[in-house]
């Protein structure tokens, strides 16, 4: 059955079990984990559910500790660390069963000042001059059903365009940059802090792949093998994930098979948030790691 976004906030919109409790549960969509994203996205929720409403998200990070079972219940043990005038912090411990599978924490902020400067986005063409990506990746679409892959649930919930999509499997050797057009395929609503939720949900995908480029080797290729180990998020300016933003990510590190990939989001031609990741890359050939 295909997933909508219905199914995407319905899974967002975590459950409060009792103060500073919360449980969740996972798209189900052929992959045995857990989608790093849908942790981010519904650790965001969490925590952001205990601040006051004046208090508004501006950064969270977190460490992926363990692999989590898309099969098992979710729990979210929010601490508050400090509720300031002006800043409020928690933090984030995510369970299945007694397995921490995320910690994570976020900072809160009251607005203040009218000072502002947002970087422009680069010159790219309109997401209507490049590829969708159903299209480009239509004679590989079999993959899909082959190998247990979250592009299936990106690509069903996100309409996505590129002029620098590579083929899944033998892409060849590329530099580590890569951009993309977004939007979820239907409206989310105007809840400041499920619309960040969502962009940390759409962003998780690309950026160790990115990271992977120089190394040749496809997403769906069996001998790769990426895991993120860290995410971090900044949120400079509200957005709206069901109106297109521009992903543009690089991958400027690779050491001791981990790869750190970069990511800025631009919205209405201004950065709206940017990403940082490190991720996990091991290539495996017939006598174990390349």
């Amino acid at each position: 059955m295909a997933l909508t976004v219905n199914d995407l906030l319905s899974v967002l919109r975590v459950r409060e079990e009792r103060r500073h409790v919360f449980t969740g549960e996972s798209i189900s969509d052929g992959a045995r984990r857990i989608y790093g994203g849908q942790l981010l996205a519904q650790s965001i929720m969490a925590m952001g559910r205990t601040v006051r409403d004046s208090h508004a998200l501006h950064s969270m990070q977190g460490y992926f500790v363990h692999p989590g079972d898309v099969t098992k219940r979710i729990r979210f043990d929010v601490q508050p660390v400090r509720d300031g005038k002006t800043f409020s912090t928690r933090q984030v411990t995510v369970m299945q069963e007694e397995r921490v599978v995320f910690i994570g924490a976020a900072s809160f902020q009251a607005a203040e000042g009218s000072h502002e400067r947002l970087a422009p986005m680069p010159p790219v063409p309109p997401p209507d001059d490049m590829p969708a990506e159903a299209d480009f990746f239509a004679h590989e679409a079999h993959l899909l059903e082959s190998r247990r892959s979250h592009v299936s649930t990106i690509m069903q919930l996100f309409e996505r365009r590129s002029d620098m999509w590579r083929p899944w499997l033998d892409p060849g050797v590329t530099p580590p940059v890569n951009g993309l057009w977004c939007r979820l395929r239907a409206p989310c609503g105007d809840d400041p802090l499920l619309c960040h939720a969502v962009l940390a949900y759409a962003c998780d995908l690309d950026l160790m792949t990115t990271a992977m480029r120089p190394r040749g080797h496809g997403t769906m290729d069996r001998r790769a093998r990426s895991a993120s180990l860290d995410h971090a998020m900044w949120f400079h300016a509200a957005v709206r994930p069901d109106d297109w933003f521009f992903y543009d990510m690089t991958g400027p590190c690779a050491v001791n098979n981990r790869g750190l990939g970069a990511g800025a989001l631009y919205q209405d031609g201004r950065r709206v948030a940017t990403a940082m990741q490190e991720g996990l890359m091991r290539v495996v050939d017939d006598e174990g790691l390349a």
